[in-house]
């Protein structure tokens, strides 16, 4: 026998005539997802958004010249919000995570070693740490975990890694700057030290003049040294942030995954589609 092919009116038959099997199957897959949702394990996010400074900012020169200081922008362009989305999303970022929270006890990872141990967590936290980067040139940074307070605690330490580590960063160069300026100085004071033994030693008249004029000289270069030295330190001990906060992480007051309300509406519109289509192909077999 021909099988007829369904139209509009038939599949409405078929629903009218399969109604009472269809609503079962709705209701008691729902009825599933309730208690699969409410014995579930609960997912509490935290979030927070944030900005670069203008890296120009780091410049030795804004302490010294206030037309510098006008010049530049507080934000960060495109560049240095790549900068430090690149940061962000490093390895070493996680790594200082799992060790500040301990996170390696939290999501109970195996290994052989603390080492496996430790990478294995990694690959949990990077699942639930997501780190995007906006057309606004902004950094949002949202976690999901077990504990409210432990996913703002983890957005908010991320804020503080990033920003340690980027001043690091320019510390180190003004402190390599400092020492490099340091051994300078050191060898300019001993060779205004030879110099001024010289002429305390010498009676010709002509070369005293001569190394007067390099004791002169040393000790211009000495005191532009010196002066140069103590910018550097300035700078080291007045970094200015990397970036500013826009939104902090706060502790969500109820669960975020998962949520009852769109679950039970997705089972319902799965369940309903199954359950019209099993029903059209029992009838179109029953047909044949």
């Amino acid at each position: 026998m021909q099988s007829t092919p369904f139209n509009l009116e038939s599949v409405l038959t078929v629903l009218q005539k399969r109604l009472k099997g269809i609503a079962i199957f709705i209701a008691v897959s729902l009825i599933v997802a309730a208690i699969a949702v409410f014995f579930a394990d609960k997912y509490y996010r935290s979030s927070a958004l944030v900005v670069p400074a203008n890296s120009s900012l780091a410049d030795k020169a804004r302490l010294f010249n206030t037309n510098v200081q006008n010049l530049y922008p507080f934000l960060g362009n495109s560049d240095d919000a790549e900068a430090l989305f690149g940061i962000a999303k490093s390895d070493t970022i996680f790594y200082r995570l799992i060790d500040a929270f301990n996170l390696v006890d939290y999501y109970h990872s195996k290994g052989a070693n603390d080492a496996q141990k430790r990478k294995n967590t990694l690959t949990q936290l990077q699942k639930d740490l997501k780190i995007e980067k906006t057309e606004f040139n902004q950094l949002k940074i949202i976690a999901f975990t077990k504990d409210p307070q432990l996913s703002a605690n983890i957005v908010n330490g991320t804020i503080e890694i990033i920003q340690q580590i980027e001043q690091q960063m320019w510390k180190l160069v003004y402190q390599n700057s400092v020492t490099q300026l340091h051994q300078s100085l050191s060898a300019l004071e001993n060779q205004y030290r030879s110099i001024a033994d010289s002429i305390s030693k010498t009676t010709i008249s002509y070369k005293k003049e001569l190394l007067e004029t390099q004791r002169q000289s040393a000790l211009e270069q000495i005191k532009q040294f010196q002066k140069s030295e103590n910018e550097f330190k300035l700078a080291v001990e007045t970094t200015p942030p990397t970036l500013y906060t826009i939104e902090k992480a706060f502790p969500s007051a109820s669960a975020d995954k998962p949520l009852l309300v769109p679950t039970l509406l997705a089972v319902f519109f799965i369940s309903f589609v199954f359950a019209t289509i099993t029903a059209l192909v029992f009838e179109r077999k029953q047909r044949v």
